[in-house]
């Protein structure tokens, strides 16, 4: 499980659990963030559980990304997004800023196919595939390094590459995290 302290807030930040999200023991925190791959095979049962789940956490602020295994939302994306109860934010493809903090997604699950235009600032950049050459197992999408390149976020939190699970570097200072719980 990922935690930082940004601008007097707890950030807390998980990836990849599978199904197996009522295992985990969430911290209060101010923001807790999912990066995709709340299921298995897009089953809607897990999916729907796992929002059960995620909307009562202790965080003042829940943020989800959608992972490659998370089907509905690359599926039937209007009904997918209907699941997402209020107490959550889905980003997907657009930024959000609260607390002066800001968050921003692009579609990466894993690979991201259009690199998006130039944005301001990015505090977390969000998404469930890794950049290229980055915790990756050098699978990684090329067009998301470009972007994170371009934009040089401060942190740039992410899943899908299980291997890497929990690990963190930083490069060209910007501090990448793979937040996968569940490793291989």
């Amino acid at each position: 499980m990922f935690q930082e302290n940004y601008k007097k807030k707890t950030i807390t930040a998980i990836s990849d659990t599978h199904g197996n999200h009522r295992e985990l023991k969430i911290p209060e925190t101010d923001f807790l963030i999912h990066c995709g791959d709340t299921c298995t095979d897009g089953n809607e049962t897990q999916l729907k559980d796992f929002f059960d789940w995620f909307g009562t956490q202790p965080a003042q602020y829940k943020i989800f990304v959608a992972g490659n295994h998370d089907l509905p939302f690359d599926l039937e994306p209007g009904y997918a997004a209907g699941l997402v109860p209020a107490a959550v934010i889905y980003l997907e493809n657009r930024s959000i800023v609260i607390n002066d903090i800001s968050f921003y997604s692009v579609a990466a699950r894993p690979w991201l196919h259009d690199l998006p235009p130039q944005i301001e600032k990015i505090g977390f950049l969000l998404t469930h595939g890794p950049p290229y050459t980055i915790l990756d197992r050098g699978i990684g999408c090329k067009n998301l390094l470009k972007f994170v390149k371009r934009q040089k976020p401060v942190y740039h939190l992410f899943g899908h590459i299980h291997q890497h699970a929990q690990q963190h570097i930083v490069r060209d200072g910007i501090s990448f995290a793979n937040l996968c719980c569940l490793g291989l």
